[in-house]
């Protein structure tokens, strides 16, 4: 994103403006501006709203979506580690594996329509999709003994190097998903270019 479109964002985070209003705060010209809201509305990264103020037109005012959030700082992953941390400390490492596998079946959940009754190999192509769904750009090989599942990108990635036991989530949810014990055969928590889990076939 460039950087007016961005300054843009920030500038309706924290209050509602007009086209008039943007280019005065940002320095740029009224025609600039529309541009630049018409490629975020078009991402749906704001909205708009007409406003009626008194005798004539009214006037059309920008604010952010949810979806721009993302675009946004956040610290899950610290929020994440601490709380790791205050349940090990807390309680050990034994029930922090406990409400780790918890949330995995957590996570499964959602999916477990979209799985249930289909036969391992359809299976295998959803469960697939829906971790690309994640952005796990996911991929499935299969060698005539076994499957093996392939994710390059980690959602949890920042967490894992500090708590590798935080890939027991997505351990239990290939559990719940596959109906079966998926073998992790790498991690990028441990250094690998990629998490890879062996699935028997059949």
């Amino acid at each position: 994103m460039c950087d007016s479109r961005y300054e843009i964002l920030e500038i309706l985070k924290k209050e509602r403006c007009t086209v008039d209003d943007l280019s005065s705060q940002i320095g740029i010209s009224p025609t600039a501006v529309r541009q630049h809201l018409t490629i975020l509305e078009g991402d749906s990264l704001i909205t708009r709203e007409k406003l009626k103020e008194g005798i004539g037109r009214p006037k059309v005012i920008y604010t952010t979506t949810k979806k721009a959030e993302d675009y946004f700082p956040k610290y899950y992953s610290w929020l994440a580690e601490h709380l790791i941390k205050e349940v090990v400390d807390e309680y050990g490492e034994e029930k922090m594996d406990f409400f780790l596998k918890k949330v995995g079946i957590a996570f499964s959940q959602p999916y477990l329509e979209r799985v249930r009754g289909k036969p391992l190999e359809e299976r295998i192509d959803l469960v697939t999709a829906i971790l690309n769904e994640w952005g796990a750009y996911a991929c499935i090989e299969n060698n005539g003994e076994y499957y093996l599942l392939r994710t390059y990108n980690c959602s949890f990635y920042n967490v894992a190097q500090k708590y590798p036991q935080v890939c027991a989530v997505h351990t239990t949810f290939l559990e719940q998903l596959l109906e079966q014990n998926p073998k992790r055969t790498a991690s990028m928590a441990e250094g690998n270019d990629c998490c890879a889990y062996q699935i028997e076939i059949g």
